[in-house]
């Protein structure tokens, strides 16, 4: 897959970090039901990075390129969800 970083803003979590929750085999991505996210074309993906580091990244993607736009660390309650879907998986 494809990255286009010119929207990224985030720079406190390296670029190679996130690219790397982006291929975490039990990544989520969440495509919103409907509002302004829907309209914009954002989307949202949990993953960890190689260090283990829980990350949720907001992102837009024209089918052919990821374009991250901003990331974090999980919530505990993200953390769970993320973890009780890749259980779920196995």
């Amino acid at each position: 897959m494809e990255f286009e970083w010119s929207l990224y803003s985030t720079p406190e979590i390296p670029q190679a970090e996130v690219h790397e929750s982006f291929e975490d085999p039990f990544c989520l991505r969440i495509l919103p039901g409907g509002g302004p996210m829907a309209e914009h074309s954002r989307f949202l993906c949990l993953g960890k990075g190689l260090s283990g580091k829980p990350l949720f990244s907001l992102y837009s993607s024209d089918g052919h390129r990821m374009r991250p736009i901003a990331t974090r660390a999980m919530t505990e309650s993200e953390s769970y969800f993320y973890e009780r879907k890749a259980k779920e998986s196995l």
